[in-house]
């Protein structure tokens, strides 16, 4: 399991120019998603209001938010980081790809210079990613999920990207705690490329086709490692 130990996920207390709850909720999606909150860790009240600087009502909110997410559960009287099983994994992917596919059919015609410039600079960074340290996986894995989200968001449609975008965070925590990424992101550069080049052409079937290849070559790739992990 990857721990992508960093100084964007240290618990700091957080700043009053938001609503608290929201940003409580983010600092600890993060922290989950990126595998600094392991699964089974215990979500203690106290500890977090101490770590965070908010109150045990403000943390709540949170909290019952990753319980809505499927981020983190109740067990008896606790609030703990959900587990994610090879099950839980495959049915994602079962969800995701008609909905990433979707995506792409919705976005026939919708296509802008500023969406590519987008899409492209996601890619660049994932490029210019070493892969040294758990800041550039971290960084990488954010890009990832910049381009998915960002090709949702194009669409218009505010459902749609709410589905796409809370996938991928599943998604992006079945990367890390799998251990393929390291294996994984430069193919995965690849076909985003073969996407945006698609989009930009208005080859919207061909960039269908990218966007299938991709879904299911990311199948693949956790499929293999499975199987190799089962004959250690």
């Amino acid at each position: 399991i990857l721990s992508l130990r960093s100084e964007y996920f240290m618990l700091e207390p957080l700043k009053k120019n938001m609503k608290l709850s929201d940003k409580a909720y983010h600092v600890l999606r993060n922290a989950i998603v990126y595998n600094e909150l392991a699964p089974d860790d215990v979500l203690t009240e106290e500890k977090l209001c101490a770590e965070l600087s908010i109150s045990r009502t403000t943390v709540r909110v949170a909290l019952h938010r990753l319980v809505d997410d499927g981020l983190a559960e109740v067990r008896g009287k606790s609030v703990t980081v959900s587990r994610l099983t090879e099950e839980d994994a495959a049915s994602i992917n079962v969800i995701r790809r008609p909905m990433e596919l979707l995506t792409i059919n919705e976005l026939r015609g919708r296509v802008t210079p500023m969406l590519i410039r987008k899409l492209r600079n996601s890619i660049e960074e994932q490029q210019n990613c070493k892969m040294a340290d758990a800041d550039d996986y971290m960084y990488y894995i954010q890009q990832d999920y910049v381009f998915h989200t960002a090709l949702a968001e194009a669409t218009g449609n505010r459902f749609l990207c709410d589905v796409v975008e809370r996938l991928n965070t599943h998604s992006t925590r079945c990367l890390i705690l799998s251990t393929t990424l390291l294996s994984s992101y430069k193919p995965a550069v690849v076909e985003h490329t073969a996407i945006v080049d698609a989009l930009e052409r208005k080859e919207y079937d061909h960039a269908y086709q990218a966007m299938d290849n991709h879904l299911r070559q990311i199948e693949k790739r956790y499929i293999d490692r499975t199987e190799r992990k089962k004959l250690e």
